[in-house]
């Protein structure tokens, strides 16, 4: 047997991942790739060798080459077998039960990704929220769908997004939001309407509010109030009355990507 492979399966012991994080027990599991990886080069090679004496006629050698490539085979499937066997890591538990989020803010943190955080079993981290199907094994980033669950794979995805220039369509935020507001007002503007009634309009198709959820509301919001002053292509100027400090009057607090704690009321539209 290849002492590469013995190696690599030695020194992981994945029958115990089921404790272990997430990133650690896909960690392990690369580790013995990487040795049944290496199993299938010295593989590879010896086929190469025993086609090689096959060619050529080399009488010799062709009992040793294939003596040689039977080995290195029976190497290799132990190799894989072996690993297959050690991954039970189960997933569907670890996502469900707050774990994996946890893991998720842990790396989020030693990677200097601040202010992301868990509101109500999704992770917020600016300028999108993370939400996770368990039974699903995925997670809706924004509004992708992805499959890659490693936590450092996420949070990398995460400080990416961070770190590019915006491009949220804040325009299409904004005529939705307008919309709604009209047809709250009766086609009135200059009225001040409380996010929540605005939220209830945008939400009105049967099973939308779990597509779009009030925290994906008030980050719209955020958006908005973040890009500046905003105007419709019907000419009316967007505001957020008592969207700054943390006075009373019913809002919803907001905690943006540095902490910052703000409070949305109401929303208004005027013409111009």
């Amino acid at each position: 047997m290849l002492p590469e492979a013995s190696a690599a399966q030695a020194e992981i012991p994945l029958d115990s991942a089921g404790d272990a994080s997430l990133e650690v027990a896909l960690q392990q599991l690369d580790d013995m790739l990487l040795g049944a990886g290496r199993a299938l080069s010295a593989a590879q090679k010896q086929l190469r060798y025993s086609a090689d004496a096959a060619r050529q006629g080399r009488l010799r050698d062709i009992p040793k080459a294939l003596e040689g490539l039977a080995e290195a085979c029976r190497t290799l499937s132990q190799a894989v077998v072996d690993t297959r066997s050690a991954w039970s890591f189960d997933p569907v538990p670890y996502l469900e039960d707050g774990r994996y989020i946890a893991e998720l803010l842990d790396q989020a943190d030693n990677a200097g990704l601040p202010g992301a955080r868990d509101v109500d079993g999704q992770v917020y981290s600016f300028p999108v929220i993370v939400k996770v199907d368990a039974r699903d094994l995925s997670l809706m980033v924004g509004k992708r769908l992805q499959r890659n669950l490693r936590p450092s794979t996420v949070v990398g995805n995460l400080k990416q997004l961070r770190s590019r220039p915006g491009k949220d369509n804040v325009r299409q935020i904004l005529h939705a939001f307008e919309r709604a507001y009209l047809h709250v007002t009766h086609d009135r503007d200059g009225v001040a309407v409380r996010l929540k009634r605005v939220y209830d309009v945008l939400v009105l198709r049967p099973g939308q509010s779990r597509e779009y959820t009030e925290l994906d509301f008030m980050l719209d919001v955020y958006k908005l109030d973040r890009a500046g002053p905003q105007v419709t292509d019907s000419g009316r100027e967007l505001s957020l009355p008592a969207s700054t400090g943390t006075r009373g009057g019913g809002g919803r607090r907001f905690v943006t990507e540095t902490g910052e704690e703000r409070l949305y009321n109401s929303i208004r539209f005027d013409s111009r």
